[in-house]
Parts: structure tokens; sequence; C-alpha cells
């Protein structure tokens, strides 16, 4: 296997990855929600602690998109440049 089908293999794997981080995110938000449909916190350590893990996931699944994408797109564009 050459290094652009590996690449194009990580890509493929990191989208799902990033994806699913996007989608952990979300159900914890509406875990912690109440009748009002606001976010209720026990107190404001687990509240600094979720908006920095929330926030880096977010952020992370973002960029791991992005990443993904792009490996994908050149793998298309190295093919049919070929």
């Amino acid at each position: 296997m050459e290094d652009a089908e590996i690449v194009l293999m990580f890509s493929l794997l990191m989208i799902p990855a990033a994806i699913w981080l996007q989608l952990w995110v979300k159900a914890r938000r509406e875990k912690r929600k109440n009748e009002a449909g606001e976010e209720e916190f026990p107190n404001t350590g687990m509240a600094l602690f979720s908006i920095l893990l929330e926030g880096t996931a977010i952020v992370g699944g973002l960029i791991m998109i992005i990443m993904g994408l792009s490996g994908v797109v050149k793998y298309i564009l190295k093919f049919y440049a070929a």
C-alpha cells in the first residue's frame, strides 16, 4: 500500500470518530437540561470542568473533520491528476 492510500484510510476513519464526538457532546448537554430547557450543574467546579471538556471535544472534533476531509480531497486530486 502506498502512502496516499494509508492517509486516505486514516482520513476515512477519522470522520466517523469526529462525528461521534460531536454527538457525545450533544447527548451530555441534553442529559443536563431541566424541564425549562436550561442546563443545570451541581456546582461551579462541575460547570467549569464540563465547559472545558466539551469545548475541547467540539474544537477537536471540528479539527478532525477538517483534517479528514482534506485527506480525502488530497487523495482525489492526486488520483485524478495522475
